[in-house]
Parts: C-alpha cells; sequence; structure tokens
C-alpha cells in the first residue's frame, strides 16, 4: 500500500483519470487507460511481493509493456496525445533502464522524474479522452441538425 502522501494522491489520480477515460472514452482512450491502470496495479504486487533488490527487472518489464502498448496504439489511431504518452513512457523506460543498467539507488531525482512522467501519462489520458468526448457531442449535434 503506498505510504507517501504523493504516492497516495498519485494513486488517486491513476484511479480517477482511468475511470474516466474507460467509462468516456473511445477505443484508443479506452485501451490506454486500462492498460495504464493494469499497469500500476502490477507494479504495486511486484512491490509488494519481490524484495527490494529483485524489484528492477520485473519494473523494466513493466514500463517495457506500457511503453510497447502505448507505441501499438500510437500507430493504430494516430492520435497528437498517444504520440506525447508514447514519448513519455519511452522516457520512463529508459529512466528505469539507466538505473538498472548503472545500478544506482533511485533517489529524490528518480522519484520526480518518475511522478512527473506519470502525470503526464495521466494527462495525456485525460485530454484524449475529453477531445473523443468533444468530437463525439459535435458529431452528434451535426447529425441532429436538418441538412438545407
Amino acid at each position: 500500500m503506498p505510504t507517501t502522501l504523493t504516492t497516495q494522491i498519485i494513486w488517486a489520480a491513476v484511479l480517477v483519470v482511468c475511470m474516466f477515460g474507460l467509462l468516456k472514452g473511445g477505443p484508443a482512450e479506452r485501451f490506454g487507460a486500462g492498460l495504464t491502470v493494469g499497469i500500476a496495479i502490477a507494479f504495486q504486487i511486484v512491490n509488494m511481493v519481490l524484495p527490494d533488490e529483485s524489484r528492477p527487472v520485473p519494473h523494466l518489464v513493466l514500463d517495457g509493456i506500457l511503453a510497447l502498448g502505448f507505441l501499438g496504439l500510437a500507430v493504430r489511431y494516430a492520435s497528437l496525445w498517444l504520440g506525447g504518452v508514447m514519448l513519455l513512457q519511452g522516457v520512463q523506460f529508459s529512466l528505469h533502464a539507466y538505473f538498472f543498467v548503472t545500478k544506482l539507488t533511485p533517489g529524490v531525482t528518480y522519484a520526480v522524474a518518475n511522478n512527473l512522467i506519470t502525470c503526464g501519462t495521466l494527462l495525456g489520458i485525460l485530454l484524449g479522452t475529453v477531445a473523443f468526448l468533444r468530437q463525439s457531442r459535435a458529431a452528434a449535434a451535426e447529425k441532429a441538425t436538418p441538412s438545407a
């Protein structure tokens, strides 16, 4: 269970934004939100089950899965928010890989970068969902008005 206030706030944001994306988004937003919340839960399971020294490889694998998932979505749907989130996930994967390869102990810089990337990912899902809602409402309004 997350212990720091920052972690709890980010967890609440992950759940709220991903539920919004799952309930109100289009196919890309739903898949992206579901993938994000699924990987976040998998991270928590890894953190609860494995000791500290055994976590870097599963964390790297989970980040790779998330980055590849967003890459597939970006290729399939070619949306601006997906491109941004895909790039952010690539940076996050690189961050974990750098700390894994150099055997550095994650500190404040790592935590801040990780949290900012997570917030950027959530912002991308949120903006993508809002854009989808606006497009679908505009299409419904256009369909409802008779053409002259």
